[in-house]
């Protein structure tokens, strides 16, 4: 559902040249949106009339450039409200994407240090031959190791994963070496 919406508003502010002003008011517009919880009650909230809506949203949203404002009237008119945070995401990869940006999820046990991310920055880049953005989680089960994730994409170097190989390595039979028993 939001794709034809992102495309849409790609397209028009692509022609404009306001790929980035777009991008960053859709920004500001969804941590309002999504991030508080009282509007987003209201902006959802189906009796509401969307005049009413779109009066609000205009005041609150008064510093908005002409084309994002407009298309925020039309998801209003449309009863698209909840799909904004999907629009914006599916925006910035499209403006990722023209300008060979690609996004990489990066899932540690631990926290990388800046150099680190860096070095894992570079590396991706490389082997990617395009420029890669890093969003980095930690999650404790992996126990070490990294799981990078980039599109479709998985390359999983978790220790948990490498543990998960061996046992069903030794559970075939096919332990990789010579089991000796005493």
């Amino acid at each position: 559902m939001a794709r034809p919406y992102a495309r849409a508003l790609f397209d028009l502010a692509r022609r404009r040249g306001e790929e980035a002003l777009v991008d960053q008011h859709l920004g500001d517009v969804i941590k309002i949106w999504d991030g508080d919880p009282a509007f987003s009650a209201f902006i959802r909230r189906p009796e509401v009339a969307r005049a009413v809506k779109r009066r609000v949203v205009d005041r609150i949203f008064s510093g908005l450039d002409e084309l994002t404002r407009r298309f925020l009237a039309v998801l209003i008119d449309k009863g698209r409200e909840d799909v904004l945070a999907a629009i914006g995401a599916e925006f910035r990869h499209l403006w990722d994407e023209e300008r060979g940006i690609v996004q990489a999820e990066v899932t540690t046990a631990d926290a990388l240090s800046d150099d680190e991310q860096a070095e894992l920055v570079h590396a991706l880049s490389q082997a990617m031959s395009r420029t890669v953005r890093l969003t980095v989680k930690e999650d404790r089960g992996l126990l070490g190791g990294v799981v990078v994730r980039i599109g479709d994409r998985v390359l999983d170097g978790s220790l948990a994963r490498r543990l998960t190989i061996l046992g069903e390595r030794l559970r075939s039979g096919d332990g990789g070496g010579i089991a000796v028993e005493h």
